[in-house]
């Protein structure tokens, strides 16, 4: 192969890199909140105003308490869906479903210690209507997240872990309540 072959070749490949790297960098971009512009979201009852400042703290301006809680739930899901994810598993014991066997000794012990059967109960007990105060705003809340989930952008996390979106539910709040309250209780112990 001659000198000016080579460095034919070499060119080509080098620019072949360059362009997959542009490429791969705006694929990964795509994947980022959305800060700016417009949206229509079909639930929400006035217009609500949501400001993110210089260091990506939304800031909610809405005319009612119900659109308030459903904005903060679509924010909450376009910025932490997969955290979101993976703390109603882990509460419920079902990480092993996308993780694989090696966690179905952690989804026993979430199981054991009764996370996913409280929240159940919980639900049933306290978020069966949608009367009280209470119960409104977590249903707005659960309406914006759920939102997010039908109509917002697939978090890469989901993607590459091949899980199946699902629409949060009062139970899974439970769970990723009883599980942050458990993991809480472990600090307690171990951190001092």
């Amino acid at each position: 192969m001659s000198k000016k072959t080579l460095k034919i070749v070499l060119l080509g490949l080098a620019t072949i890199l360059v362009l997959a790297f542009v490429g791969l960098y705006f694929y990964l971009q795509s994947f980022h909140p959305k800060y700016e512009g417009t949206l229509t979201l079909e639930g929400l009852q006035e217009e609500v105003e949501v400001y993110f400042d210089d260091y990506g703290v939304p800031h909610i301006y809405a005319q009612g308490e119900e659109d308030a809680y459903f904005a903060l739930g679509y924010v909450h899901a376009q910025e932490r869906l997969f955290q979101m994810e993976m703390l109603r598993r882990v509460g419920g014991g079902r990480l092993s479903e996308i993780l694989g066997e090696e966690l179905v000794e952690t989804d026993r012990f979430f199981r054991t210690i009764g996370i996913h059967e409280m929240a159940e109960r919980s639900a049933k007990e306290y978020l069966s209507e949608r009367t009280a105060p209470y119960q409104k705003a977590v249903f707005a809340y659960l309406d914006g997240l759920n939102s997010y989930i039908k109509n917002g952008k697939t978090p890469l996390e989901y993607q590459l872990l091949s899980i199946p979106k699902k629409e949060f539910t009062p139970e899974d709040i439970y769970c990723i309540a009883g599980y942050m309250g458990f993991s809480f209780n472990v600090a307690f112990q171990t951190d001092p």
